[in-house]
């Protein structure tokens, strides 16, 4: 039987869903159903309601329909998935209370918690967001849970597949996005997407798609030393990227297809969104961001009739300069500087305790090499399997420079540390470190699923994974020797680890239109080490992997012939070796990474979809969420010098989320269409980080507004995101109070935005 053909099936009609809201009025209305949707999330293409895990997709059409731009405008479409995000291309997502606890931990070089994909392409690294666009995305799928199996290590709590669309041979084609919108007491946006798809030949072609952002700023950035104002910068927070892709596809024969696609964008980033409030953030100097990401990746599928044969090699160049505030350290270091003012005087040099700002300059460079060949079964069997090898080589860089302002010349700096070492140093840099790191990881994995009969089957599957780290730091700061007394100098470290991570689903065919299944699947992220030891002297030289197991069962159904979607899935979670910042050197130098224990997330999720008429779409999703740590975690006096006790939420993580979204279309006549649209979302209150459990951000309500026109080659939209213009904190920052007013400070989501958007197709 084809995997990709359904027949419409009317199942039992359940006690949740009233017979008065499904009867037919009078006189009856034109029925409408469900879009049947094709995933490959299990590497072979599958109706997504026959794959029993839980998985959210995005068409095509949805993505249009919600005017997302990215991912992050998604995210408000989905319980239980959350984009961490503090300044575009840093941050990760979190899926079911899983996320890295260390997201903003430069220093460390862990592994991303969520896998991020386009088409073969893995894209993902710790703390490091990509920022891929939705424009002529064919959909995008979120894969919840572990998924160690197929996808490895970085999908710990699930994974994220961008499937972009592919090049066609047969005509010409292009398409056109344009949008300008205006933020609530902030700057103009603007963005321009275009698409050309040319073939090249009968049987080859290629697809491009180029665009430009232009993402308003709404927080204006006060420059003080904490007493005095010395400007304002209006909007200051703004985000400026461009970039594109190109796709080359030639299908030489039946049997064989070779895909070739380059990725790059280039993003210029102003200003954190922080601040004591969302319309105001206190900086030392202002702050900037260069993120330039350049990624290929060359796929071949050959069909050698037992089986496909793919083959994917990709690589992936990351390369972000940033120059950020770090306001919070004015007093320790203006006071370091007071005591050796009467040194510096004697021996004539030009110092200046008076600080007015301090900032660092970030330089990251990281580049990962991956290669994946794997079989998958193609015949039209009980049997069905799927195996694989899996190589990644990951080499990073990262450089930080940091100095006051008034800036100390470097020679006072040598001057002062040969004075005080008696001749034995001279150091002309205030602050700098430098970290390389070679990660190698190569794993083999499998899966077997079997239909036991017409309504049970089976799946067993495995990964092996080995990896392993080799890093050297190298220090020369005056301010560590004058702080205490470290002088310039290296280290090296190596690690190794390795881990089995099985999978095994059970699932069983009540009709052809519900399934339900139980899985036991496992999920694990990087360990690695601490490279500044000497800095840090009471942690660990290497930390150990984060694994996760996970537990659950499910119950995917289409009913009422086709017209409404319900999956429920109800999951208990088990993480152990969380890792999170134990310590941290002098200066900021060097925060190190230890595992503090488990955690637990147990939850269920609701995914309902509902077209009541064949003009009228209903959606609604539903997260409930209990994820807290299963010990007492004693961090140490850099750290926060906290016991955070057994039972404390995960930083981040709330209760419950919920989604509820529609779209009606109206013919208009004369070949157009009305369109209206718009969705409400709820997240519950939280804790920011574990430090400071005690302290919660509240949760929020937003709701975003969209209605159109549209033609068979045109629409025409105007929108109004968080129409309520509701205050939402992403989170809490601990970093320090606002350096001029002493308040809280938060990061903060876009205020109430309101704009049009344009697309044409040719």
């Amino acid at each position: 039987m084809n995997p990709l053909r359904r027949k419409p099936v009317v199942a039992a009609l359940l006690a949740a869903i009233p017979l008065s809201s499904l009867a037919q009025a009078d006189p009856p209305v034109e029925r409408g159903t469900l879009d049947t949707v094709v995933i490959t999330a299990t590497k072979r293409p599958q109706i997504m309601q026959d794959v029993p895990q839980t998985i959210s997709v995005f068409s095509e059409k949805n993505i249009k329909d919600t005017g997302a731009k990215d991912f992050a405008g998604l995210v408000n479409s989905m319980a239980g998935v959350e984009l961490r995000q503090e300044q575009g291309g840093q941050g990760g997502v979190a899926v079911r209370g899983i996320s890295e606890l260390n997201m903003m931990n430069l220093y460390g070089g862990t592994g991303s918690a969520t896998g991020m994909y386009l088409d073969e392409m893995p894209l993902s690294s710790a703390g490091r967001f990509p920022a891929l666009g939705a424009f002529d995305m064919q959909r995008v799928e979120v894969l919840k849970g572990p998924q160690g199996t197929l996808f490895g290590e970085g999908s710990l709590a699930g994974t994220v597949r961008f499937i972009a669309n592919k090049p066609r041979f047969n005509q010409a084609s292009a398409a056109f996005e344009g949008s300008a919108a205006k933020t609530e007491d902030g700057a103009r946006s603007d963005a321009t997407n275009l698409m050309l798809n040319l073939p090249l030949g009968d049987n080859v072609g290629m697809r491009v798609v180029a665009y430009n952002r232009n993402e308003g700023g709404y927080m204006d950035a006060r420059i003080t030393d904490g007493k005095q104002v010395y400007r304002v910068i209006e909007d200051a927070n703004g985000e400026r990227s461009t970039g594109g892709r190109v796709m080359l596809r030639a299908e030489p024969n039946s049997d064989l297809t070779l895909s070739a696609v380059v990725l790059h964008n280039d993003a210029h980033n102003g200003t954190r969104s922080r601040g004591a409030d969302v319309h105001t953030g206190s900086f030392s100097t202002p702050e900037s961001q260069h993120d330039k990401l350049t990624s290929w990746n060359l796929t071949a599928e050959y069909s050698a009739g037992f089986a496909d044969v793919v083959a994917s090699v990709s690589r992936m160049d990351r390369k972000i300069t940033a120059d950020t505030d770090q306001s919070q350290t004015i007093e320790t270091i203006g006071g370091a500087l007071q005591q050796l003012a009467p040194l510096a005087q004697m021996l004539g040099l030009p110092w200046s305790p008076n600080l007015t700002a301090v900032h660092s300059l970030h330089n990251y460079d990281a580049t990962a090499d991956t290669l994946e060949l794997r079989l998958v079964s193609n015949k039209d069997s009980r049997l069905k399997w799927t195996v694989g090898l899996f190589h990644k080589k990951t080499d990073t860089l990262h450089a930080a420079d940091a100095d006051s302002i008034p800036a100390v010349p470097a020679a006072s700096w040598q001057a002062i540390t040969s004075a005080i070492s008696e001749g034995q140093l001279s150091i002309g840099k205030a602050q700098r470190v430098v970290s390389t790191s070679t990660i190698k990881q190569n794993a083999v994995f499998g899966e077997v699923a079997h239909d036991i009969t017409d309504r049970w089957q089976l799946l067993a599957g495995g990964r092996y994974f080995k990896e392993t780290r080799s890093s050297l730091a190298t220090w020369d700061s005056a301010f560590a020797v004058l702080s205490g007394g470290l002088p310039p100098g290296s280290s090296t470290t190596k690690a190794s680890s390795s881990l089995f991570n099985p999978k095994v689903t059970a699932s069983y065919k009540w009709s052809p239109d519900v399934l339900a299944y139980a899985t036991h699947s496992n999920g694990f992220r990087s360990g690695g080490q601490n490279e500044f030891l000497l800095f840090t002297p009471t942690a660990k030289p290497d930390y150990k992997p984060e694994q996760l197991t996970n537990q659950e069962l499910g119950l995917k159904s289409t009913l009422f012939n086709n017209t409404v979607m319900l999956n429920v899935a109800a999951y208990s979670m088990k993480w152990k070796d969380l890792q999170q910042v134990v310590e941290q050197g002098i200066g900021g130098v060097g925060k190190a990474i230890g595992n503090v224990g488990s955690a637990h997330s147990n939850g269920i999720d609701f995914d309902v979809k509902w077209m009541p008429t064949r003009q009228f779409q209903i959606d609604f999703a539903l997260s409930l969420l209990k994820a807290t740590l299963d010990n007492d975690v004693v961090l140490p006096e850099s750290a926060g010098g906290v016991t955070v006790p057994e039972g404390t939420a995960i930083p981040g993580t709330t209760r419950h989320t919920f989604s509820l979204g529609g779209s009606y279309r109206l013919p208009l006549g004369a070949g157009l269409t009305g369109f209206a649209g718009g969705r409400v979302s709820q997240r519950g209150h939280f804790i920011s980080d574990l430090s400071h459990y005690q302290d919660q951000t509240e949760g929020t309500t937003t709701l975003d507004l969209r209605a159109g026109v549209e033609a068979k080659n045109w629409q025409l939209y105007a929108y109004i995101d968080n129409a309520t213009n509701r205050q939402v904190a992403v989170r809490q920052d601990f970093d320090g109070p606002d350096l001029y007013n002493g308040k809280n400070n938060y990061f903060w989501a876009r205020p109430r935005t309101i704009g049009l958007n344009l697309r044409v197709g040719l």
